[in-house]
């Protein structure tokens, strides 16, 4: 469920709902004039829109649900959203059509998954556990050799039981985990990234051919096509706060917060507009309550939440 960068048809939604937003002015306008200018990509885009907008004329979009209410200690959290807008909600409905893949499920096919939202627990024949994470699958192969791990999607930790004559090994992305027995945590990130966190004993880990790197309780290190990182320490507690319903960010890129929030809401959460993706947050979020989170975020960042049904939304900048 990777976020990507905005392609030039987020952007091109993006100016439809800010150019039909009745607080437009002379200097969105002119901003828009000088992106459409900017590429034949730009106005392509534009066309297609105006062009699928047509056929959505006869659409009937139905009222919205109340938006959740947030507790916090932030009075100024409370004040009122801009009313919802026909126009604004038919092109969130519009950059979900064109966005529908992103709701298939996490490994559709793999031995076990969980959905959006979802935890559960795999125990192995073994006596290993593994934790699976939200929006996560894997496959299993245990044989008399060895006992193979296939992460597809998603996050996962596991309390492997120790097996002399078996080695235990997780394959993630370009690479593989390796131990005989101890906790780990494997999360599949944006760009196949892999992040590896060790919370017991030690594991090896290697990538793209690169000679296999040891990592320790307390440690951690990611890997993708190009090899493993440097060993660095772990933060332990947020590397397992998703455990306990806990999303923990610190100075994360807005890109990877909403990637998360992904796994925790059903339907498909866009960023829309420019360089929003690479803002930082700071922050501790229920992962029961990820609309709760985005409102959160649209305060803070200053950016507009837009929705169409409790399944599409859209952060905007203002």
């Amino acid at each position: 469920m990777d976020t990507g960068p905005n392609t030039v048809d987020d952007d091109a939604v993006a100016w439809f709902v800010r150019l039909r937003d009745e607080e437009s002015s002379e200097a969105d306008r002119a901003a828009f004039a000088a992106w459409l200018k900017a590429s034949p990509a730009h106005e392509r885009a534009w066309r297609e829109l105006e062009a699928v907008w047509g056929a959505l004329a006869a659409v009937v979009v139905p009222k919205p649900a109340a938006a959740p209410n947030v507790v916090t200690n932030n009075l100024a959290l409370r004040r009122r959203r801009p009313p919802w807008r026909p126009l604004a909600v038919a092109a969130m409905l519009l950059l979900a059509v064109t966005a529908a893949w992103r709701l298939l499920p996490a490994g559709l096919l793999a031995d076990h998954r969980t959905g959006i939202g979802e935890r559960r627990v795999v125990a192995l024949a073994d006596g290993t556990r593994i934790e699976l994470g939200p929006a996560s699958a894997i496959d299993v192969d245990l044989s008399d050799a060895r006992r193979a791990i296939t992460l597809v999607a998603g996050e996962a930790f596991f309390t492997v039981a120790r097996d002399g004559a078996r080695p235990f090994v997780v394959s993630a992305g370009q690479g593989q985990v390796a131990v005989l027995g101890t906790a780990f945590d494997v999360k599949i990130g944006q760009s196949e990234t892999v992040s590896v966190v060790v919370t017991e004993s030690k594991v090896a880990v290697s990538a793209a051919g690169s000679r296999a790197v040891g990592v320790s309780a307390g440690q951690e290190v990611s890997y993708d096509r190009n090899g493993v990182s440097a060993v660095r320490p772990a933060d332990l507690d947020a590397a397992q706060a998703w455990r306990q319903d806990q999303l923990v960010f610190h100075d994360a890129p807005l890109d990877t917060v909403l990637s998360e929030l992904r796994r925790y809401r059903g339907g498909t959460i866009q960023l829309l507009g420019g360089e929003l993706g690479k803002r930082r947050i700071t922050a501790v979020f229920d992962a029961r309550r990820p609309d709760a989170a985005l409102e959160t975020i649209a305060h803070n960042l200053d950016l507009r939440l837009l929705r169409a049904t409790n399944y599409f939304a859209a952060l905007v900048a203002w």
